[in-house]
């Protein structure tokens, strides 16, 4: 866009000014998207009693607003009123069906949202083992592609992080871990502060908080919304947030209010928060002007409160204030703005950006996939060694495993090769069984990966392959463990290791994906045991040593075409005692290359399979409900 002279135009929408330069576009960088909705509402279906009947039961009645660029926005009411729910709504988190239209510069929402916006949860997920630092600049990577900058990106990007850090009062801490119930970290309200950072510093134009301030005393609240209004000041981006009661000093921090009341949840208030006090004196109730204004609003607004005019508050913003909001929405709608691919495309071309209308800059996601993959495995690498106790008990249970069942079958080759193969069996079952530890690891990782992935910084795919690559080496290593130690224990002779640890590994992997399915399907960990059990039974008992070919009744025997123990012992067992007739024709073996050839497909197979099923569970299950 070329310079000019014209002054902007101000668009009047009611109570929103959207500053816009003479062809529509906005007048600076920052501050270039407000937000729309209209009749949003929300109802579920309750059980009557003991009839057990459903009925519906309206949680947000419908409402309308809009809010302005770069504006300090605050969804205050008492519990149940619906705040959250609107906030999910808006943001496009909300999973369960709802009602209504949200509006980004006078276009409906697209796919592309989650690019220019940020939903800060009201809980801090974050990896203990990170320093604030590292977490922040984990979102900017992933959110801004600054691959255009060449040697100059680390510095541009640190640069900007540090400044982020700055703005929220992080600077001083940014060298120190999160830490968590079991090591010491950073304070609470700097956790939220971080978490604020976190979702303001990929460049969103609006971000969404629920309850930010939860938890936190009155002074680590105050300085949490005062980071908040110094970002607003700033980069002119907008905060929705769902907030509790507060200081009157937080309050003078807000420009919009939308103050609600419950049973059912229905607004009672929208508009400018300087102009609330009056809105109630004209209704006949002036705040005290000893006390905190919010205080008095939620007194009178919530229901269970005695002497209360929440039904009086809410029909007078339908007679009113209601019809005044939906002229301002439509003024918003029909004064139109950019999309958000034309906004992510402003700020790509402001960075020195090239290639705009390439396929990535048309993603959901800000950078490649190969950038992607490169950041999460640098964050789960640094997670892994930093965490030596996880470190140590992997390792030293893989010891101890392998120590008690090679003492258990201590010099087992000096035996006959009929007793040999409880042996091998439990060398098979100790694999797959090793698994089962690794399942609450990875079902933690997943909310971390569901809260992430659904703010638009990256893809399943990349989530997967990093975990494969970092979770399958740490479980091989410790599986190799445990296999080297039971081995030699057992004193039989090393020229077989090779294949035997070639069929052994190859199950162990068709085992491990068989896990991640349950990982990805179980809703919490306590949970995956009993969901593993079956499929897990299956595998153990058809594992042509307990029930063959030879034992397996007639309608049972596809479990053995399917069991990966059932190949991988038959492979085993053939290749160390190939000359012994009595074993093959005692548990039905074939010893013949073609069913090598077989059960290698089968296997390899099947750890496709698992594989891709794990993968599209991973996405598709277990979504935060909201």
């Amino acid at each position: 866009m070329g310079a000019s002279t014209e002054a902007p135009v101000v668009v009047e929408v009611s109570d929103v000014s959207l500053e816009r330069g003479p062809n529509g576009e906005p007048a600076s960088s920052s501050g270039q998207s407000h937000l729309a909705f209209r009749d949003v509402c929300f109802e579920i279906a309750v059980r009557k009693g003991r009839t057990g009947e459903k009925e519906r039961k309206t949680i947000l009645s419908s409402i309308s607003g809009v809010f302005a660029s770069g504006s300090m926005v605050a969804l205050i009411g008492p519990s149940g009123c619906g705040k959250t729910t609107l906030l999910d709504i808006i943001a496009g988190k909300k999973t369960a069906p709802h009602r209504g239209e949200v509006f980004l510069n006078g276009r409906p929402r697209n796919r592309q949202f989650s690019r220019i916006t940020s939903y800060v949860p009201q809980q801090d997920v974050m990896p203990s083992y990170c320093t604030v630092s590292e977490v922040v600049e984990f979102n900017h990577r992933l959110r801004v592609d600054l691959s255009h900058l060449g040697p100059e990106e680390t510095a541009e990007r640190r640069r900007v992080c540090d400044e982020v850090l700055s703005n929220f009062g992080l600077f001083g801490v940014k060298d120190q871990i999160i830490g968590d119930a079991y090591m010491r970290g950073i304070s609470g309200g700097q956790k939220r502060r971080t978490t604020l950072a976190r979702g303001f510093v990929g460049g969103a134009q609006i971000v969404f908080a629920d309850e930010p301030t939860s938890g936190l005393s009155a002074t680590d609240a105050e300085l949490c919304v005062r980071a908040m209004r110094s970002a607003s000041e700033g980069k002119g981006v907008t905060f929705v947030v769902v907030i509790h009661q507060q200081r009157v000093e937080v309050g003078a921090m807000f420009d919009h209010l939308v103050l609600m009341t419950s049973n059912p949840g229905r607004a009672v208030y929208n508009g400018p928060f300087a102009d609330a006090a009056q809105y109630f004196a004209d209704a006949g109730h002036p705040p005290p002007k000893a006390s905190n204004p919010t205080d008095f609003y939620l007194d009178i607004i919530t229901p269970d409160v005695p002497g209360n005019k929440a039904d009086f508050f809410a029909e007078r913003y339908l007679e009113g204030q209601a019809k005044t909001v939906s002229r301002a929405v439509e003024a918003c709608l029909a004064a139109g703005g950019k999309d958000p691919m034309q906004t992510i495309q402003v700020a790509a071309m402001r960075a020195g950006a090239t290639n705009l209308g390439s396929e990535r800059h048309m993603s959901v996601h800000s950078v490649s996939m190969g950038t992607q993959i490169a950041t999460l495995f640098k964050r789960r690498v640094t997670l892994t060694l930093r965490d030596k106790r996880q470190l140590k008990t992997r390792f030293g249970t893989a010891s101890v495993q392998g120590l008690i069942i090679g003492l258990a079958f201590f010099n087992i080759a000096d035996k006959l090769p009929v007793q040999q193969l409880s042996f091998l069996f439990m060398l098979l079952q100790i694999g797959a069984l090793s698994n089962f530890s690794v399942m609450p690891e990875m079902i933690a990782q997943r909310l971390v990966f569901k809260l992430e992935s659904s703010d638009g910084l990256y893809s399943t795919v990349a989530s997967f392959i990093v975990d494969a690559a970092v979770n399958n080496t740490l479980a091989v290593c410790g599986n190799f463990l445990t296999t080297c130690i039971m081995y030699a224990l057992s004193g039989l002779t090393w020229s077989n290791f090779g294949q035997l640890y070639f069929w052994s590994f190859i199950c162990f992997f068709v085992m491990m994906n068989f896990f991640k399915i349950i990982a990805a399907v179980a809703p919490s960990h306590a949970e995956s045991m009993q969901v593993a059990m079956p499929g897990l039974m299956l595998f153990i008992l058809f594992n042509n040593f307990f029930v063959n070919q030879a034992t397996a009744p007639v309608f049972m025997r596809w479990a053995l075409y399917i069991s990966p123990m059932a190949w991988t012992i038959e492979q085993i067992i053939t290749g160390l005692y190939p000359a012994n007739d009595d074993i093959r024709a005692l548990y039905g073996y074939d010893d013949s290359s073609a069913q090598s050839v077989r059960a290698f497909i089968v296997l390899l197979v099947e750890a496709i399979a698992f594989q891709l099923i794990a993968i599209v569970c991973l996405a598709k299950l277990n979504k935060i409900q909201r």
